[in-house]
């Protein structure tokens, strides 16, 4: 499981759709849904049911999905919060001065 996975799942489960996730995103729909089917694999579970009406959590896709939204809201925290401590950082004004002979 990956960051890129999970903000795939999160994409397609607010287009509902695929293809319409992967014009957001700028990919192909073939590399979502391989990463998705992937991920799938890997928890051995069935994240979406996929149709020509369109895309829809499964039960157990429904807590990924969850869990995926508030693991992606705490990294752009974290983010945030070290961008803010580098902004002070260079704002801070250190003062050397040598000693005379």
């Amino acid at each position: 499981m990956n960051f890129e996975q999970l903000e795939y799942i999160v994409y397609v489960a607010s287009e509902k759709s695929i293809s319409k996730a992967a014009e957001k995103l700028f990919i192909s729909t073939s590399a979502i849904s391989q990463s998705i089917s992937q991920l799938e694999r890997e928890l051995n579970i069935t994240i979406f049911n996929r149709s020509r009406i369109g895309t829809t959590p499964t039960p157990e896709g429904n807590i990924v999905i969850t869990k995926a939204i508030n693991i992606l809201s705490n990294i752009r925290q974290l983010n945030e919060e070290l961008c803010n401590l580098n902004i002070k950082k260079e704002k801070q004004l250190k003062i050397i001065a040598a000693t005379a002979f």
